[in-house]
């Protein structure tokens, strides 16, 4: 859902939907039974996506803010999933990372206190293929990331809606 959102900031709503998908690839690696593999390094991100973003600017300059956002979107994966365990983000120059962000706070008669920790984690990746493959389809902050997405995504279509019946004031 948050790719498509960040399709929509270029596209419209039906092109959006499978540019969205966009945001999937990194884990077609569970077909290998294997999850976090060489799909979620940056390095072979770009290495892939540079020369062919080269050539739809030469060929088909047309496609290259959907090429570029499609991009994007998939390195966006990559660094989300740095924040819910480890991720080969920079393989094969540096092990897997994992960061961890934690704001504790303390409310009392003098006040309110923030403390912020930030922890990085580093482990050596394993690319074995597992018997199984586990992982939630659905934690709470992704219900919560795809009611709000949903929510802007239908806010946006019903302004557009009201626009067009009104017409121009």
């Amino acid at each position: 859902m948050r790719s498509v959102l960040v399709a929509r900031t270029r596209l419209g709503l039906k092109e959006s939907l499978p540019l969205g998908l966009v945001g999937l690839l990194p884990d077609i690696d569970v077909l290998l039974r294997v999850h976090r593999w060489v799909t979620h390094s940056l390095i072979l991100a770009i290495a892939v996506a540079t020369p062919l973003l080269a050539l739809i600017y030469k060929y088909r300059r047309r496609h290259f803010g959907t090429v570029a956002l499609a991009a994007i979107i998939y390195l966006l994966h990559l660094v989300l999933d740095l924040f819910t365990g480890p991720t080969p983000i920079l393989y094969s120059l540096a092990d897997s990372l994992y960061i961890k962000l934690e704001v504790n706070g303390q409310y009392s008669g003098t006040g309110i206190a923030l403390a912020p920790r930030v922890t990085v984690e580093t482990r050596k990746p394993d690319f074995t293929p597992q018997p199984a493959v586990e992982g939630p389809i659905a934690s709470e902050t992704g219900i919560i990331l795809a009611v709000v997405t949903t929510l802007v995504l239908v806010s946006n279509y019903l302004g557009k809606m009201r626009n067009t019946r009104q017409g121009p004031i």
